[in-house]
Order: structure tokens, then sequence, then C-alpha cells
């Protein structure tokens, strides 16, 4: 049965959840830090999917309303607000326990009929719409099957990846081992300062461009970007790993993806523009320096400590070039900015920039905004391991989401499979161009995330036994 080209949520309920202990001497004003700004305030989501728990629906709803003010109490910003402070107009964290969002809603499609591999028609779907200003929205979906997805919905402000993955792994340990043995670490005033006076290069203004909507791509052009969901089998990132790596040096399976991706949208791009760009969204944690910065702290910190990299290539020669020498093109893109130096210039330059905010603006980084020679911009999620099962099972599917708004540029997000067998999972934002390249690639890397493909429906052994004679058959003819 093909899968249904939509679904209805209905929202059940909608509830604000207070932490039961909040820390004292918390303050009640959370600073945000300059490298919070660099991306700036948007909703972002992470989202996972679960199979039909034997304990049933009722149960799981039950565990989240029980566990949730427990777990406000040790990740409190979570349960404030984000509000433009009224001299500077940069937001700021407001730490008065107004509580966080417990979201309760039924979908009317069983996971098994859901088209997974359209992004936009079942992610798209399942995280909801939550208030500006909230910290969390913590959304629990049910499916008609009894499968559920738990959304957790935040401010890009409080979290980047690390922190995004950092959520649900707590929670996980929270239910299941009753506490948590690691301390969340909220501070960014104390953890990241500008120098004073701020020192940064000339080439950080090139990489900024105001937000602004009138140099946007308008509405309609965005609209014509396609979202779609992958499947990258371990063999496939082993395989390219393999080809990529040379002698002297063994690339990583994100330099060899990567390099696979460039050389797609070097396809796709053809003879239209001379050249294309490829970006990386980079986790500076390991680059910062240890003697400076308390490791434990930059562990357990949940705030920002991202940047972006990029790299503009001539078409042709990603084109006719090997693998291994995208891969080192790639791998040199990512060290220049994986290092201290690096977010030391940002946090400066940020600093000599604010006055954006009060006049109600922010910056944006020039490469997502879809002018200039076509760009992909690529957010790893592989550095992080996610923890889902909360004592219900684990998820299928795990995924963060974003809504790009009209940003024209594409992305892809790579995260880990919560199979455990080394695959990847990939959501993409794309030019349809690209889709097709993608979708046509003879080496097939990118296999569509069917939910037959992320077991969400299990073939009977005739049925299955059927479909392989079938594809003997036509194999032969």
């Amino acid at each position: 049965m093909p899968p249904a080209e939509s679904f209805a949520v209905e929202v059940l309920s909608r509830s604000l959840v207070q932490a039961s202990d909040p820390p004292r001497g918390f303050p009640a004003v959370l600073p945000v830090s300059n490298l919070d700004l660099v991306l700036g305030s948007f909703h972002v989501f992470f989202i996972a999917v679960y199979p039909a728990p034997a304990a049933g629906f009722p149960a799981v709803a039950a565990a989240a309303r029980a566990a949730l003010p427990a777990f406000l109490s040790r990740f409190y910003p979570f349960a404030g607000r984000v509000v433009p402070s009224a001299s500077t107009g940069v937001p700021d964290v407001v730490c008065g326990n107004e509580g966080a969002e417990l979201v309760v809603a039924y979908a009317d499609a069983a996971l098994a009929d859901v088209d997974f591999a359209d992004a936009g028609a079942s992610l798209g779907r399942i995280q909801l719409p939550f208030e500006r200003g909230l910290a969390l929205s913590l959304q629990l979906v049910r499916f008609a099957c009894g499968g559920f997805s738990l959304s957790w919905g935040t401010d890009h402000l409080l979290v980047d990846g690390h922190g995004l993955t950092t959520l649900p792994n707590a929670w996980a340990e929270m239910l299941v081992a009753g506490g948590l043995s690691w301390e969340p670490h909220h501070d960014r005033a104390s953890l990241f300062r500008p120098r004073s006076p701020p020192r940064y290069g000339p080439s950080l203004d090139a990489e900024f461009v105001r937000y602004d909507p009138g140099t946007l791509p308008n509405a309609l052009l965005a609209a014509a970007l396609v979202r779609r969901n992958y499947v990258v089998d371990a063999a496939d990132v082993d395989r390219l790993r393999g080809a990529a790596s040379g002698p002297a040096r063994r690339v990583t399976r994100l330099e060899a993806l990567s390099a696979h991706v460039w050389k797609l949208l070097a396809a796709a791009v053809g003879g239209s523009d001379t050249h294309c760009r490829m970006a990386w969204l980079v986790d500076g944690r390991r680059g910062l320096d240890p003697a400076k910065y308390n490791k434990t702290h930059v562990n357990n910190y949940l705030g920002n400590v991202v940047t972006y990299a990029s790299r503009e290539a001539v078409v042709d020669t990603v084109r006719s070039s090997p693998l291994a020498d995208v891969a080192t093109m790639a791998a040199a893109a990512i060290s220049e900015v994986f290092r201290q130096e690096r977010y030391e210039e940002l946090m400066d330059w940020m600093e000599a920039h604010k006055g954006v905010f009060a006049e109600g603006g922010k910056w944006t980084e020039a490469v997502g905004l879809g002018t200039g020679s076509p760009a992909l911009v690529v957010s790893a999620f592989v550095p992080f391991r996610v923890e889902g099962d909360f004592g219900f099972g684990p998820p299928r599917l795990v995924m963060p989401w974003v809504r790009p708004g009209r940003l024209g540029s594409a992305a892809m997000t790579v995260i880990r499979s919560p199979a455990g067998d080394g695959s990847w999972l990939v959501t993409a934002r794309m030019w349809p161009r690209l889709a097709d390249a993608v979708d046509a690639d003879p080496e097939a890397v990118f296999k569509p995330a069917t939910a037959e493909r992320l077991s969400f429906v299990t073939r009977r052994r005739g049925e299955l036994a059927a479909t392989e004679t079938a594809q003997h058959a036509v194999s032969r003819m």
C-alpha cells in the first residue's frame, strides 16, 4: 500500500508546567553570550519517533507529565522566557519559572502509512508551532497505530546541536535511572566573554550580513525547495571513506560524505554557474583551550559554541577531481575554523555589532541566504549520540528540524541512526534539480527513508518472499 499523502494532527491539550524545585540563587535574567547571537533566535526542534509501546500511550503521557517538573528544576532556563532587553534589544532568558509547554496531540495515521521519505509531509507535520518567547515546548503526538513522537521545541539561543541532543539524553537518564549523573552548566556570561577592546580580522565582515527580508529570496522561491529524508547505510559511508582516503591521511566519515555531496551539487549546478559552495556548522568545544575553559563546564554547557566553515570552488574542478581531492578541500575548510581564535574573534565581532538589535534587526551568515553561487550547508549531528529510550523502548527515527523561513541555500542535517548499526539519517532541503541529482545518483548513497526502511512496517514472510521473487524475475528480463 502506498504511503498516505497527508495526515491531520489535532492538538488535544496545551498546558504550562513549572519547575517543582527551582534552584536557589539562580539569576532572574540569564544573559546570552555573543556566541548565542551568532545564529540568533529562532525555533528549533528535536524529533524522536517511537513504535507503539507495550504500556500504551496513556502511560507515556503520564510519565511525561510526572517527570517534567523535576526535569525543569535541573534545566531551569527552559522554564523561562526569551525576551528582548528593553534597553539593547538583545534577547535575554528571563528565569521566573513561567513554565514550559506540554502539548499532547493526535495524528490520524499509522506510522506504517506515513511517507517519511517526504520530510515536509512527515516531520513537517509532527512538530507543532509554539508561541514565540517560550523556552521549551515538549510535544507528544500519538499516532493511530499507538506509536508516538516526542519533540523538543526550543529556541536556538539556548542550545546548539550539542545542547539539543543533550535534552533527550538527560530526559532518558532521569526517567530510567531516577536522577542525573552530571550537572548542566547554564552560565554563559562567565564562560564566554569578549575581549576588551574587541579584536577580529576584516574577513569576518564578509561572512555576516544583516537579516533583511528585502534581500532574501521571495516566499515562492523559498517554497520551491523540497524536503527529503534519507538513510545512508554504514557500508556506503565506509565505502566512500575508503575511496576518499589516501596513503597520507584517512579522512573522516563526514568528510567523505561531504565530498560525495559536493560532487552531486556540482553535477546539479552544471553549466548554470561557474562556482558552487559547501558549508558546515562546526561544534567548537573540542577546539577550546582546556587551560582557559573548564573542560567539565564546556562539556556540560548547553549554549552555542558553533560557527560556519565554508569553501567555494569551481564547478568543473569539483566534478572532475577525485573524491579524495574534494574530501581534502572539505577537511581544509573545516580545520580553518576549528580553533579557539575563531571563537574569540566571533565573540569580539558580535560585541562590536550588537547595535543592530536595538534597531530590531539581527545578523545572519551570508552563506545561508541563497544569494551568490549555489551553496549547501551541512549540519552534522554525528558526534552526538542520542539515547532516546526513556522507559518505553528506543526510537526508530531521530532528527533535528528547523523551519528555514526564506533562506534559500540548500541544507542537509546528518545524524546517527538510533538503530545502532552505523547507518546515518539525513534530512535535506534542496532545489528540485539537486534533489533529482541525489535521487539519480548511480551509487545510491542516499536511500529514501521509507516507513519500511525505518522499521515502522513489518512485512509478512509471504509478502516479502513474493516481492523478492518478483524482483528476481525482473532482473532476469
